[in-house]
């Protein structure tokens, strides 16, 4: 690792992306960020002290020649995939739109690298709203002039809480019989295989964490962690469940992609440590709504 070039790191205030700063000031990296909130910015302020606050989907003047200087781009901006969190901007305009006027600046600026977060299944057949718009920024990327990587984590620990939260009300949903495998994987263990391929590495790589569980042991991993019934919900149902009123924009786009990634085998390459049934085990379910 070349710790003497500058890194811009974009979404640096989410559980990702803090995770990312956080191991690459450990490192000895020097550090560009991008948030767009206050609270983001005082969760960076120990971290570095070139701190750009802007939302980078629309207000693209205060993002102007961030990556000046800059060496690569990581790129962990994203909207939450929460069934539980309304999003104020779309999929379009964060994953997408935000992420291409970064690139944009990073083609004028002369950036030599740009490692982008992407997810699983954006090369699905299906155009599903969350996958599709890091489709987009992925085909972006691709034609661009710059040296790339793009990681598909197959999925977040974080990213199971939506479960945890059922579980709390005593059910935890399946939609199908179970039998489809992942290996997600611990946002901590994602922040160092990201920081990894900083300075070289392949143009795409699909992650996954270090143990492959079927849906029903992970369901069943939940149960014994916070208790809940496991309810299996044949797929047809959960066709019909998309007909539902909506509980906010995005509503029926998170539950259409869950059903995706929930019925069909998501295994990346086996990086990290932590293991699923270790996380549960350190979650504090106080925190859970």
């Amino acid at each position: 690792m070349d710790k003497q070039k500058k890194i811009l790191v974009a979404g640096a205030s989410g559980a990702l992306g803090l995770e990312i700063v956080k191991f690459m000031s450990e490192q000895g990296y020097e550090l560009r960020v991008l948030t767009s909130s206050d609270d983001g910015e005082q969760k960076l302020t120990p971290y570095s002290n070139d701190i750009w606050k802007a939302d980078a989907s629309k207000e693209v003047s205060r993002i102007k020649d961030i990556t000046a200087g800059i060496d690569t781009v990581v790129s962990a901006l994203g909207n939450s995939v929460s069934l539980f969190t309304p999003n104020k901007e779309s999929f379009y305009e964060i994953d997408y739109q935000s992420n291409k006027n970064l690139l944009q600046d990073a083609k004028k600026n002369n950036v030599k690298r740009f490692v982008y977060i992407s997810i699983k299944g954006a090369d699905s057949n299906k155009d599903y709203t969350v996958a599709n718009a890091h489709k987009l920024f992925e085909q972006e990327l691709r034609a661009s002039s710059i040296e790339y990587t793009v990681l598909r984590p197959v999925g977040f620990f974080s990213g199971i809480h939506d479960l945890a939260i059922m579980a709390k009300r005593n059910v935890i949903p399946i939609v199908g019989d179970g039998s489809a495998k992942t290996n997600s994987i611990h946002h901590e263990d994602l922040a160092k295989v990201v920081v990894r391929y900083v300075d070289s590495g392949p143009e795409l790589i699909e992650v996954g964490g270090p143990k492959i569980h079927t849906r029903l042991e992970m369901a069943e991993m939940i149960q014994e962690a916070i208790g809940g019934k496991i309810i299996k919900i044949p797929e047809i149902v959960a066709d019909a469940g998309l007909a539902l009123p909506k509980f906010f924009d995005d509503f029926h786009d998170k539950l259409d992609y869950f059903k995706y990634i929930t019925t069909r085998d998501m295994i990346g390459e086996q990086y990290g440590t932590t293991t699923f049934k270790e996380y549960l085990s350190n979650l504090d379910k106080n925190q859970l709504p």
